[in-house]
């Protein structure tokens, strides 16, 4: 924006409240600091429309202008109505003279003073205060005042020019969506820029975790920038929602669906939900003298009302194993909720304590996305605890809810290693899947905890991986198997084109083979890979015409024979 359309919109502010004459005009500091060798701009505006010219300039009064920047002798500026008179004074020395362009004097407080014929200039002799009163010509877009010194016919040095933006009507005073601020706050916050503000919570600017309000800081202004004059304001919400509107950005406390305040331009409507731990989500309106001047929606969550753990990992047999479930909690509409507090085991579902003997919630989700989770103690015996359960307690309401019923395996360390192919024949370029199990000493699904040595597998379909058409390189089973509940990891490749017969040989990891006892030998996996297409090569070409010829041959043969024997 430029400095000029700047100027212009803190100069329309005023204009509103021009006509009854209680509104100041907003200047710059020198165009209120009195007459001197630079014109200034009495910016008071006339009380009833009557101007005031005279020897105070403090006490003088302009009619319309709407506001002056005197702080550049040289290039000052001022607004007003075409329908105004714009008052500015200055302080004369031997000889002064005032010549205006666009307007003419309309009266002048200089006792000794000569204005012309055509009223557009002003001689004044003597050293004094001077104010003149000047109005704009009918149809003028600008006017322009200048002071110098001798006389309008024989002028000795400019000392200063205004130049006056004449308008016929303003935006000044009326509410402006595109330079009014309002934005989503965390209640108590005063930050007020237009953007809304997200909850650190749900990390969302509209979800609202239950029990906490939502907040709307607001301040208005008109098109020029300019706050708006304080007044009758209005905040109400829809249908499940509480509301209050105040001056400030404190927070207030909500006990209606409108609220109404006396007189404010800028300050903060609080929402709530209207019933206690229920979702429900509200739409606030906001309105300045009657006129909507913004809206917000909330999204209230409710209290948990859904406990959800779903296991994600065989846990280590006599052992705490961390995060072997994750755990999600939901309110009555569904929404994802994060709590922060409120879980407990419930000991009676338990089940089989051998198996697992202790549960318990070591981290709360977040919006960031943090998962929730769970860990569990597994006991001494292998195999899976069934019935396995959590319970939220909700701190408002005091309700007790009960989390699905899981089952947990626990199993000990991998002591045996089978692999198979997902397919038996595969055709150039197609992916081959190798899947790797691994059992525990007694036949359990390996836990996902105990550390493998590297192994290695050689004679597989391609030198490069699937996903990333990497090389391959040797395996860390556990880095792969320690996310799953069946003890398997797989490995892809991307399939060769030589076709034919092949056999992978996995040479399992030294620790392996040291929880078996010895007795993990190397796997050897045959698969084969065949050609997809139908057409006909240059080998069966080739076969096709040695086959003929030797056909051939054979007719030959057969028929020197049947002559032979005719003779």
């Amino acid at each position: 924006m430029s400095t000029k359309t700047l100027r212009k919109r803190i100069a329309l502010t005023a204009v509103a409240a021009l006509g009854t004459g209680l509104l100041s005009v907003v200047s710059a500091p020198i165009a209120n600091a009195g007459p001197g060798q630079v014109l200034n701009v009495a910016t008071t505006n006339a009380l009833n429309g009557v101007v005031v010219t005279g020897t105070d300039f403090n006490a003088s009064r302009s009619l319309g202008v709407i506001t002056a920047d005197t702080t550049t002798a040289l290039a000052s500026t001022a607004t007003m109505l075409n329908t105004g008179t714009i008052v500015v004074g200055f302080t004369s020395n031997a000889t002064s003279n005032v010549t205006v362009v666009g307007g003419v004097v309309a009266s002048t407080s200089a006792t000794s003073a000569a204005v012309s014929t055509a009223r557009t200039a002003v001689n004044v002799t003597g050293n004094q205060v001077n104010m003149i009163a000047i109005t704009p010509n009918a149809g003028v877009a600008q006017m322009t005042i200048s002071l110098s010194t001798g006389t309008s016919t024989v002028p000795t040095g400019l000392l200063s020019r205004l130049v006056v933006t004449v308008v016929a009507t303003s935006a000044a005073g009326i509410y402006s969506a595109t330079d009014s601020l309002v934005n989503t706050a965390v209640v108590g916050n005063s930050t007020n820029l237009g953007v809304d503000v997200a909850n650190a919570t749900t990390g969302s600017a509209t979800v609202i975790p239950n029990g906490i309000a939502g907040q709307v800081n607001f301040t208005l202004k008109d098109a020029y920038g300019n706050a708006l004059a304080a007044s009758l304001m209005t905040a109400s919400v829809t249908a499940g929602g509480l509301t209050s509107i105040q001056a400030n950005t404190t927070g207030g406390t909500p006990t209606s669906a409108v609220d109404v305040i006396a007189s404010a331009s800028s300050g903060s409507v609080t929402v709530t939900q209207a019933v206690a731990n229920v979702p429900v989500t509200v739409t606030v309106t906001i309105a300045y003298r009657g006129v909507t001047v913004g809206s917000k929606t909330f999204s209230f969550q409710g209290e948990v009302a859904k406990v959800t753990v779903t296991p994600t990992k065989v846990g280590k047999s006599s052992t705490a194993n961390v995060d072997a479930a994750t755990i999600v909690y939901n309110d009555s509409a569904g929404n994802v909720l994060y709590p922060t507090t409120g879980t407990s085991v419930v000991t009676a579902s338990m089940g089989n304590q051998t198996i697992v003997n202790a549960v318990s919630v070591s981290r709360y989700p977040t919006s960031a996305p943090l998962s929730g989770r769970v860990d569990v103690t597994c006991g001494a015996t292998a195999g899976t605890a069934a019935g396995l359960q959590v319970a939220h307690l909700n701190a408002a309401s005091g309700t007790i809810v009960a989390s699905n019923t899981w089952a947990q395996p626990c199993a000990g360390a991998a002591a045996n290693l089978t692999a198979s192919w997902d397919k038996a024949s595969y055709t150039p370029g197609s992916i081959a899947t190798l899947t790797l199990t691994f059992k525990d000493a007694k036949g359990f699904a390996a836990n996902s905890y105990d550390l493998l040595d590297t192994m290695t597998i050689t004679g597989s379909p391609s030198s490069t991986t699937a996903s990333a058409g990497a090389a391959i390189t040797p395996l860390n089973a556990s880095a792969a198997r320690g996310g799953g509940l069946t003890g398997t990891i797989t490995q892809q490749y991307v399939v060769g084109s030589t076709t034919g017969d092949f056999v992978a040989v996995i040479v399992p990891a030294a620790s392996l083979v040291t929880a078996s006892g010895g007795t993990q030998a190397n796997l050897s996996v045959a698969y084969k890979i065949a050609s997809g297409t139908t057409a006909v090569t240059n080998e069966q070409v080739l076969a096709s015409i040695v086959s003929l010829i030797a056909s051939i041959n054979k007719q030959i043969v057969a028929l020197q024979k049947l002559i032979l024997q005719r003779r």
